[in-house]
């Protein structure tokens, strides 16, 4: 994590005055939800790096591009939904002033946040 994000992220840690028992949990949410995320993260680098291979071709097979344009979508709306559920969740062990805090972050910000505390 470069040093503006780290900086962010305690900013924001700072705004949302977790608990040490908050952060615990959190940590430990994020521990288990970490796997799926890198895997859904791990799926989409991989599908990107395959449609720019098949962009890059002299030829390009369009329907290989229409497979891996449509395999890109669905993997990008998967990752959301994985992070939208983790942020739901992490908003479960928190105060309702709280979460709203959480919830008013910026999506980078946000992901500064869930790196440190599943640091």
């Amino acid at each position: 994590m470069i040093a503006s994000a780290r900086q962010r992220a305690r900013r924001a840690l700072h705004r949302l005055s977790l608990t040490p028992s908050q952060a615990t949990a959190a940590s430990h949410l994020l521990r288990e939800e970490r796997r799926q995320l890198e895997a859904a993260r791990q799926m989409l680098a991989e599908c990107r790096q395959q449609l720019r291979e098949a962009l890059g071709r002299r030829l390009p097979d369009s329907a290989v591009v229409l497979e891996l344009t449509t395999q890109e979508r669905l993997l990008e709306g998967r990752e959301r939904q994985l992070f939208a559920a983790l942020e739901r969740r992490l908003a479960g062990v928190l105060r309702p002033d709280q979460a709203l805090r959480l919830q008013a972050l910026p999506p980078a910000v946000l992901g500064d946040v869930l790196g440190r505390l599943g640091a």
